[in-house]
């Protein structure tokens, strides 16, 4: 009897087993969809705003790769194909479910199922001063029903300039298109660059500007000169370390920036020790240093002065006096709430010393550091950090600034205003300029010769505003 049990247990289940596959087949969709059907495109339009058209003779730039999906709504298998219509002519490239294009055939999309496409563009050069219009579209097909993706960019056509190195005087001046710096900018000992109102800057990868000479920028109020990263216009401006940044050399003769915005850098200015304390110096005027990885401004043992200037967001330091040096800061404001990195330390640093890893102090030189007028402010509640050492000089003067630290060891002295929330427009969206409730507003005070104007030209008023934006009524 066990033995027949047994039969009958595993022919029980064989007829189950045979029963199930039964129902999946009758479940089954059809192999492939024979109807007409139009695939669903998670996109109407690919926008790529801006792109550089290419460097004659090269490959360089290709677009950022844009994502979009396609979807099958039909209850059974689809057998689609893709192509450009521009074919192997068009500027775009395509690739679908891993296979490239510009033509595309037979990809199986299952009922209900999406499949991605990859997109990409290389511009070729329009010899126009303008960006022009570049225009495809991605056709799918099933059956003879068709969908379509717009494509969109405008070709930008560039100067590029591949390991610059200027030994002589020279002026940038073109304004009705971009200077794409790619790999080293090197400013020789003897020489200046002159960058002119209207200027805009792109920078290849990893791409650092070191100046041994001199720069002088030349920006204006209405007509700002622009330093950042060469990614495509559309890419997030937040993006930091998008390119190296402006290295001042040790001996460098002068620098002088005025009117510029320096974005999207692993350092937007770093200035070494001059070889002489009767060198000129870094002048930093209504100048925004932002989305930087690590910091904004950093000094060792340097000479920096800067008015009505922004330093902000940045995954380290928007300012660090690193074993010394003289720095000046008057209607600055230091801001850091990008979240670029989980930062322990306070975003506006300063030390006498140099330590080694185990914090022996090894070096130091004297500090001399003014602030006036000024906001330093972040998500921390401490947001000053230093270090000194008595032996030699450590000579601080912060006056009328709002700050949000704990004034440790009462260095600041009591003539600011610590842990009052400034009221930034907005720091979701790192705009610093200040609420209609700020109480900075009507707060500073003359401390030497005026300043009249804030970062963006705008006139202050008699009582003028704290920070580096004025509030215009």
């Amino acid at each position: 009897m066990l033995k027949n049990l047994k039969f009958n247990t595993l022919q029980n289940s064989i007829i189950l087993f045979l029963g199930f596959c039964l129902v999946l087949m009758a479940c089954k969709p059809e192999k492939y969809f024979t109807g007409k059907t139009q695939l669903k495109f998670l996109d109407d339009t690919i926008w790529f705003d801006t792109v550089f058209t290419k460097k004659p003779g090269s490959t360089y730039p290709i677009s950022v790769t844009r994502i979009t999906a396609v979807k099958n709504n039909e209850k059974s298998i689809v057998n689609a194909s893709f192509q450009l219509k521009g074919g192997k002519t068009s500027p775009y490239k395509i690739n679908v479910n891993g296979i490239a294009g510009p033509n595309i055939e037979n990809i199986e999309i299952l009922p209900g199922d999406s499949v991605f496409v990859f997109i990409q563009c290389k511009l070729e050069p329009n010899n126009q001063l303008n960006p022009i219009l570049v225009l495809d579209s991605l056709i799918s097909n099933v059956n003879g029903a068709e969908s379509k993706l717009l494509l969109a960019a405008y070709g930008w056509d560039a100067t590029y300039l591949k390991r610059p190195i200027i030994t002589t005087n020279i002026t940038w001046d073109i304004t009705d298109k971009p200077y794409v710096v790619l790999d080293t900018l090197y400013i020789a000992d003897g020489a200046t660059l002159t960058i002119k109102p209207g200027v805009e800057i792109y920078a290849s990868a990893r791409t650092p500007f070191y100046v041994a000479g001199a720069i002088d920028i030349q920006g204006e109020p209405n007509n700002r000169v622009l330093i950042r990263g060469d990614k495509p216009t559309y890419y997030p401006s937040v993006i930091p370390n998008q390119w190296t940044g402006i290295h001042f050399l040790k001996g460098y003769q002068n620098g002088r920036i005025s009117y510029t915005d320096i974005t999207n850098a692993a350092v937007g200015i770093r200035v070494d020790s001059l070889a002489s304390i009767t060198g000129g110096g870094v002048e930093l005027h209504n100048t925004k240093i932002q989305y930087c990885g690590q910091a904004c401004l950093i000094g060792i043992s340097a000479h920096v002065t800067a008015t009505n200037c922004l330093f902000a967001d940045a995954g380290s330091y928007a300012f660090l006096g690193f074993l010394g040096g003289n720095y000046s800061f008057m209607h600055c404001t230091f801001a850091e709430y990008s979240g670029f990195s989980s930062r322990q330390n306070g975003l506006f640093g300063f030390t006498n010393t140099q330590r080694d890893g185990l914090g022996n102090l090894i070096n130091y030189r004297p500090l001399e550091l003014t602030v006036f007028n000024s906001i330093i402010y972040g998500y921390n509640s401490e947001e000053i950090d230093y270090d000194k050492t008595t032996n030699t000089t450590f000579q601080l003067d912060f006056r009328n600034n709002f700050i949000r630290s704990k004034n440790p060891n009462s260095i600041l002295g009591t003539e600011n205003t610590l842990n009052k929330d400034p009221k930034f427009k907005s720091t979701a969206d790192n705009n610093y300029q200040i609420d209609t409730l700020s109480p900075v507003i009507g707060k500073g005070i003359i401390l030497g010769s005026p300043v009249t104007d804030d970062l963006l030209g705008k006139i202050r008023k008699p009582n003028p505003d704290i920070g580096c934006y004025e509030r215009i009524p």
